[in-house]
Order: C-alpha cells, then sequence, then structure tokens
C-alpha cells in the first residue's frame, strides 16, 4: 500500500499542470457537430480552373490532446477531436446538381469517424485508471487501432453507396450512423 501510495505522489508531481487543449481552437479546424452539418464555404482548398478533379475530399482527423489522467475529470470527454481540416479540403461547385450530394457524402464521413471518436473517447475513458497503474492498453495502440476501424468502414460505406450515389443504400447507412452515435452520446462533446 506504501508503495502504491508512493507511486500516485511521485505520478502526480512530476505530471505537467495542465494538458493544452489547443487542436480545436484553431480555425482551420472545424470540429464535428450534431447540429451544424457541412456546407460549401468549409472546403478552403480551391480547385484550379481546368483541373480534371471533380467531386469532393476532406481530410479529417481524431486524436488526443493532454493525457490519461485528463480522462479522468469533467473535460475528459474533450481529450479526443475529431476534426476536419479545412485547406485541405476541396469541393468542386461546378456542377451545382452535384454539390448537395456530395456535401452529403463527406458529412457521412465525417460521422463515422465520430462515432470512432466517441468510442476512442469511451474507451479512454474506461481504462482511465488501469492507463495510469498498469499503461495497458496504450492510448496511442488503442487510437490507432480505432482509426483503422473508421478507416476501413468509411471504405465499406463508400463502395456499398457509390460514394453516396445509391440512395437507398445512403438512407441505410445514415439510420445505422445516427443510431449509433445516439447509442454513444455520452461521449459527445457539447457544440
Amino acid at each position: 500500500m506504501l508503495r502504491l501510495l508512493l507511486f500516485l505522489l511521485l505520478a502526480l508531481v512530476t505530471l505537467p499542470a495542465q494538458a493544452q487543449l489547443t487542436a480545436a481552437a484553431t480555425a482551420d479546424y472545424l470540429p464535428w457537430s450534431a447540429t451544424r452539418r457541412l456546407t460549401a464555404a468549409d472546403f478552403r482548398l480551391a480547385l484550379r480552373a481546368n483541373t480534371n478533379m471533380r467531386g469532393s475530399s476532406a481530410v479529417f482527423q481524431f486524436g488526443m490532446e493532454g493525457n490519461a489522467y485528463d480522462l479522468l475529470g469533467k473535460r475528459g470527454n474533450a481529450v479526443v477531436h475529431n476534426n476536419m481540416f479545412r485547406s485541405a479540403s476541396w469541393l468542386d461547385t461546378t456542377e451545382v446538381s452535384e454539390v448537395s450530394r456530395s456535401l452529403r457524402y463527406q458529412q457521412t464521413l465525417f460521422d463515422i469517424q465520430e462515432i470512432y471518436a466517441r468510442r476512442l473517447r469511451q474507451q479512454g475513458r474506461a481504462n482511465a485508471w488501469k492507463i495510469i497503474m498498469v499503461g495497458k492498453p496504450d492510448l496511442q495502440e488503442l487510437s490507432a487501432q480505432l482509426l483503422k476501424e473508421d478507416q476501413q468502414r468509411q471504405v465499406k460505406y463508400t463502395e456499398e453507396t457509390a460514394y453516396g450515389t445509391i440512395e437507398q443504400a445512403q438512407e441505410a447507412w445514415e439510420r445505422q450512423i445516427l443510431k449509433e452515435l445516439q447509442e454513444l452520446q455520452a461521449f459527445q462533446l457539447t457544440d
């Protein structure tokens, strides 16, 4: 018991004072939102004239800012962020009829990623003491595993909906995603 107390005291003395949660605060990163959907203005990478690129591409990222101790506090969910990197994302607006479909497709990809960001919050918070005391599961490994699952699911969605163009499949995916987001609502960041 004395060893445990000494370990905890040493850990608390050597910890950084406060993790800074800055990634989501920068203007070039758009955090996922339950109430705000993507718009054409969110895509800031301008396509050059006479380019062969069509459709859209968005760069989404999720990750952690802070340490395992931050997972224990009231702001534990804020340790994990899910953002769109605006300046690396583009949207072809030459075919007006395709803009809404492209936005819907990219929003669905962003929503899928939010599921995995919430799972990272859930698993990180559930295992915070174990991570601090034993070092397992490793947060970087957990994050990498969930990112891989997220990317595989995004590929599956893209294939099954043909980039969001098969309406019935798109609607089925949206229903399933909404269900999963609701199940993980406790791990949602507030807007």
